[in-house]
């Protein structure tokens, strides 16, 4: 049984980090695309829609999948109400689209009043209004996929991703391209927000699509427990299902946890993504009483949101299915109270997580001017993405500590040190920006990761404490190879990467996206081979279900 549910978990896992590998890759070009389309200016005012869209689906929709996924975790291997999780998810998709609804009319209606008083601009009314659109359908996929998540199943929402980003990129890229070439960068940016619509209903559709089919099937299910195999079903016996069905499926105490659950999860959330979007929309805000113009701040905020960050976010994806990965691991060892188990995953990722956020900030030191002139033909991105080259460790450490305390069901404790985080990004930003500029902005973001890092590292800090005298290499944290070795590797593959980049720049006339990925390429490759050479990096994974039994004590 554990066999099977842990196979399930890593065939699931794998799959939605091959799943979001793709959508990420295929949403980074898209982003370059959309540049190219919107410029900086438009560009910063479709960037301006998430902080809203954000609220509302962390209202309508985050908590409720979430609190789905795990009530009916807990209830699928129910044979005494076989139908009990089903009639959750229906519970919990009435409350989520009513929700969905409220907000669509409330928000469609004060369109207007949101642009002027929340984000503070004006020209973001139609976009909102186009937004409202898929709120029902964006609801309903949520809630199917918490379904899914909920029995594990992760087919259903790892395809999900992959229609909702090819259905958005092809609508943008045929109508903009194809059949308007010649709209104004105003058009084009009503093409994209459709494009966010279009791409929601389409994978709502499929949900829906895959949901029928798995219905059907259930139904079967339910009248094989009810009357066995060998039983002939008849028109009585149908009957004898459906009060079956839905009599029997009362589940009082799931609808309990439902409900306190996914509100619970909102709640929190919620705060922590008001956070985020006052940072958000106070930043052109802060910046236009620097001085700068009202388009020269939301261009300024398009660069960073929309250029810089999709090169520093783009190498989360390995950081992310590490997070996916450690959730389970670190609750299972954490039930078993396996201190052991925990310490490993804690060293390891700390250890992998610093080796990739080392090449990052290298690299993107080296070629982030050249990154930002040639992908997005924008010098400002390129300087902005040499300063912050200095956030990768932090950002992607944090991502994998977060999740080992998610795993140790100490889901506050990770509340409380993003707020502090998100905290002292406002003060830097409200404070120091209207007086001194982006810089200082891009110095808060540095100091509140260093924070959230530094806050975690300190709560998990016991766990690092060994047990006797006896210690793994997975148990050890040794900051000579996995910190400094790293560090000084970079000048080598600076050499070489620089080396490289002239070369085929001269073999093929100067073509700077192909020069760019042979340099990279050459990066990474001498990045890895010193690592292995200095022994700072092995190919011992996290450990399996061995070594999630406790040893024997001698």
């Amino acid at each position: 049984m554990t066999t099977t549910m842990a196979h399930r978990l890593l065939k699931g896992t794998l799959l939605l980090t091959i799943t979001g590998f793709i959508t990420r890759v295929l949403g980074f070009f898209y982003r370059i695309y959309l540049a190219d389309l919107l410029g900086a200016h438009y560009l910063g005012i479709y960037q301006l829609i998430f902080p809203v869209y954000a609220i509302c689906f962390t209202i309508y929709g985050a908590g409720i999948q979430t609190a789905l996924s795990q009530v009916i975790a807990s209830r699928k291997n129910d044979r005494e109400n076989p139908s009990g999780c089903l009639r959750l998810f229906v519970i919990g998709t009435v409350i989520a689209m009513a929700l969905a609804l409220l907000l669509q009319f409330l928000l469609s209606s004060n369109a207007e009043w949101v642009a002027i008083h929340f984000v503070m601009e004006v020209s973001l009314t139609p976009y909102l209004r186009i937004m409202t659109v898929f709120f029902p359908f964006c609801c309903l996929s949520a809630c199917i996929n918490g379904y899914y998540y909920g029995i594990q199943d992760a087919k259903i929402p790892a395809m999900t991703q992959v229609i909702e980003q090819i259905f958005r990129i092809v609508f943008v890229f045929g109508i903009s391209y194809l059949l308007i070439p010649g709209a104004t960068p105003q058009e084009n940016c009503r093409i994209a927000v459709w494009g966010l619509a279009v791409g929601e209903i389409s994978s709502c559709f499929y949900n829906v699509y895959k949901l029928a089919c798995h219905l059907r099937s259930q139904r079967k299910n339910v009248y094989r427990m009810v009357y066995g195999e060998n039983v002939k079903q008849s028109h009585k016996s149908k009957a004898d299902v459906r009060k079956y069905h839905f009599m029997k499926s009362v589940d009082r105490g799931g609808v309990y946890s439902l409900v306190w659950l996914a509100s619970t999860l909102t709640v929190t959330r919620l705060f922590i993504t008001l956070l985020n979007s006052i940072e958000t929309v106070l930043l052109p805000a802060m910046l236009r009483k620097y001085g700068y113009s009202g388009e020269e701040a939301l261009s300024i905020y398009g660069v960073l949101t929309g250029m810089t960050f999709s090169f520093l976010l783009f190498p989360s994806t390995i950081t992310n299915s590490l997070a996916v990965l450690l959730v389970p691991s670190i609750a299972e060892a954490d039930a078993a109270g396996n201190i052991r188990m925990i310490r490993k995953s804690i060293i390891l990722s700390i250890r992998y997580c610093l080796l990739l956020g080392i090449l990052c900030t290298g690299f993107f030191m080296v070629f982030g001017m050249e990154l930002g002139r040639v992908i997005f033909h924008n010098e400002m991105a390129g300087e902005y993405l040499v300063t912050l080259s200095w956030l990768c460790p932090f950002l992607y450490l944090a991502t994998a500590l977060t999740s080992i305390i998610n795993g140790m069901k100490k889901t506050h404790i990770t509340f409380l040190i993003t707020a502090v985080s998100l905290g002292i990004k406002i003060v830097f930003l409200v404070l120091a920006v209207p007086r001194y500029g982006m810089r200082l902005y891009l110095i808060g973001l540095l100091v509140s990761q260093l924070l959230q890092v530094i806050l975690e590292l300190i709560y998990l800090c016991p766990h690092f404490r060994t047990e006797g005298k006896r210690q793994d290499k997975e148990e050890r944290f040794e900051p000579v190879r996995q910190i400094l070795l790293p560090s000084l590797l970079i000048l080598p593959c600076t050499i070489a990467a620089k080396s490289s980049y002239q070369w085929s720049g001269n073999c093929f006339g100067n073509v700077s996206i192909v020069c760019l990925l042979i340099a990279g390429i050459v990066f990474c490759a001498v990045y890895a081979a010193g690592l292995f050479l200095t022994g700072s990096l092995t190919l011992t994974l996290l450990p399996g279900k061995a070594s999630l039994e406790t040893p024997p004590r001698r």
